[in-house]
């Protein structure tokens, strides 16, 4: 498997450990991964899933989404997320996985 579709394949199973993104994210399959228009497809989402996808973002790539303004805030992610999207993030954190 080429490294572009690896990559892509483990930045979509970390944006799919989120529920409240598996069903957002159900039906797209890109052959590759465009951070861009992942960030435009956010626009319509709800503050818990657009800060999940700005996780998905930062670990994607966290140079690029700092140069974009794609700031992943871990207090506002607490504050806001719930049990089921909280524990995407902490098994993320136990065992990370970069693209």
């Amino acid at each position: 498997m080429n490294r572009t579709i690896n990559s892509t394949k483990l930045i979509l199973e970390v944006a799919r450990s989120f529920p409240c993104l598996r069903i957002k994210l159900a039906d797209w399959h890109p052959e590759k991964f465009d951070a861009d228009h992942f960030c435009a497809m956010m626009g319509r989402w709800s503050t818990g899933e657009t800060l999940c996808g700005l996780f998905v973002l930062n670990v994607w790539n966290p140079g690029y989404a700092e140069s974009r303004g794609w700031t992943f805030n871990m207090l506002d992610f607490a504050g806001t997320a719930d049990a089921g999207n909280r524990a995407a993030l902490i098994h993320w954190l136990e065992r990370p996985v970069w693209p």
